[in-house]
């Protein structure tokens, strides 16, 4: 990873390259360009390998490949107004979501709860989040770029991006930001997938368990067995799974004479 991102900042390096995207009369295609292009598709692979979490190759990425960059962070919503960093890179980061947690506003709550980006050019001018804004600047934010992760119409978060200078971000850094934000959002839909399937694998064995239980003490048959366990949730008003794992870990069923509902 660090000699992909050398490689990348040797072929397109910050400071020079916003020169140059300043220039008028910049050539339309260079050899930088082509590497730098290159150095993207194989982060973009890095990303995708498996070989580190792709997360925190992202924030580190955008750190070191966005114009602009010297914070970023990858955040996902997780209650109202509330917000947890999956990855972050750069010292401010964590103090920058955490001062958005503790004012209920700002631009990352915001992007991580709508499709459309937010874009900060200068803090010392902006309205929008007025408790936020005051803390930040006297943090040493200047601005701010924060790019929603969606796919399918849901919104998993937002890739926000951060600078101690005003009007750090152009165009090219924002065209950039919505590369990393798009893999960004693949590695956390992949992410939560996995999370998912193995919260089912782990229920559908539980609930094996369970009916396998009842059967032998009650000599049901299989759907006999799952109907007992769906009254026993129904009556208690308790989760199958957790009605499960009660069952699993007492050998009892917390239903009223833990009898059968018919074999």
């Amino acid at each position: 990873m660090s000699e992909l991102l050398d490689r990348a900042q040797a072929a397109h390096p910050q400071r020079e390259h916003r020169r140059a995207t300043e220039d008028p009369n910049r050539p339309a295609g260079t050899a930088g360009s082509s590497a730098f292009a290159a150095a993207l598709t194989e982060l973009a692979l890095t990303v995708h390998a498996g070989d580190s979490d792709p997360l925190t190759v992202i924030t580190q990425g955008a750190v070191d490949l966005i114009p602009g960059t010297e914070f970023s962070a990858l955040v996902v919503p997780t209650g109202p107004r509330r917000l947890e960093a999956r990855a972050t890179s750069g010292e401010l980061t964590p103090e920058v979501i955490g001062l958005q947690n503790e004012a209920g506003e700002g631009p990352c709550l915001d992007a991580a709860t709508q499709p459309e980006p937010v874009w900060v050019p200068d803090l010392r001018s902006e309205s929008r989040w007025p408790r936020f804004t005051a803390a930040a600047t006297q943090l040493g934010v200047g601005s701010m770029m924060c790019t929603s992760l969606v796919a399918k119409n849901r919104v998993y978060g937002s890739l926000s991006l951060a600078s101690g200078h005003p009007h750090a971000f152009d165009e090219e850094s924002q065209v950039l930001a919505t590369v990393f934000a798009a893999n960004a959002t693949i590695a956390l839909a992949a992410q939560e997938w996995r999370r998912n399937m193995a919260v089912a694998l782990t229920s559908r064995d539980v609930i094996g368990q369970a009916k396998g239980i009842l059967m032998e003490r009650y000599r049901l048959t299989p759907d006999a067995a799952f109907a007992l366990l769906i009254k026993a949730s129904q009556h208690t008003h308790i989760k199958l799974r957790a009605i499960c794992e009660e069952l699993c870990r007492t050998g009892e069923l917390p239903i009223p004479g833990d009898t059968p509902a018919g074999g």
